[in-house]
């Protein structure tokens, strides 16, 4: 039989945001459905996810738009998503 554990932090806190705060560590590497699960599993504080990019007229616009980068409020958090997405 295999025993389930509930973390009622994932359960009952809002930890994705729908938005960034400002005091929140953006990271370099993009977001996959992985990457996501990771997130959610392995780590506990409050994250986002942001669509920018530098300019609206790079080349790379689109791209930006649709590819997601996350932040942390936690910079812990920020670097181990970095040390194992790299």
């Amino acid at each position: 039989m295999i025993e389930y554990t509930v973390d009622p932090t994932t359960w009952f806190s809002e930890r994705e945001l729908e938005f960034t705060p400002s005091h929140f560590i953006i990271t370099k590497n993009p977001l996959n459905n992985e990457s996501k699960q990771w997130i959610t599993d392995k780590l506990t504080g409050r994250f986002s996810i942001v669509y920018a990019c530098s300019h609206p007229d790079d080349l790379d616009f689109l791209l930006a738009m649709t590819q997601g980068y996350p932040a942390f409020e936690d910079p812990k958090e920020a670097i181990m998503y970095e040390l194992r997405w790299a």
